[in-house]
């Protein structure tokens, strides 16, 4: 059985990209599914003037959990146990570090997504998760 990570940003991409899993499963049990959402950092200046870390803490914190919310909701209703993380950093390497903190057999993300603006092009993280991790990914559009 395989432990999946599934990078999320809230987009439809990504849902799709857990409803894949879910019908591949039928014929490739999983073990478990860890739900990752990376928050950009606030840049210092502009954004992070007169804001503390905690009311930054809990900005990515709230929009982690936006994120995960529809991902989290169909892996409760299909009964497949997951994880979820709030990571902050940047996407593509934070992706291939925690899918090999959590020995991960697979990588199944979307291939466009929404949110930040290095998420806007998921395409791009997509492709840069390729070549920074060995494991296998799947792409869904």
């Amino acid at each position: 059985m395989k432990r999946i990570l599934i990078p999320v940003d809230g987009s439809q991409h990504a849902v799709h990209a857990v409803r894949a899993l879910l019908e591949a499963r039928r014929y490739d049990p999983v073990e478990r599914v860890e739900l990752l959402t990376v928050q950009v950092p606030l840049p210092a200046g502009k954004f992070g003037r007169g804001l503390s870390q905690a009311d930054i803490d809990a900005y990515h914190q709230e929009e982690g959990e936006a994120a995960l919310r529809d991902a989290s909701a169909l892996l409760a209703g299909a009964g497949v146990p997951y994880g979820q993380r709030i990571e902050t950093g940047a996407v593509a390497e934070t992706i291939a570090r925690v899918a090999a903190d959590i020995d991960a057999d697979e990588i199944y993300m979307g291939t466009r997504g929404l949110g930040s603006v290095a998420s806007l092009f998921m395409g791009s993280v997509a492709t840069k998760v390729l070549h920074l991790t060995e494991l296998p990914v799947t792409l869904v559009k």
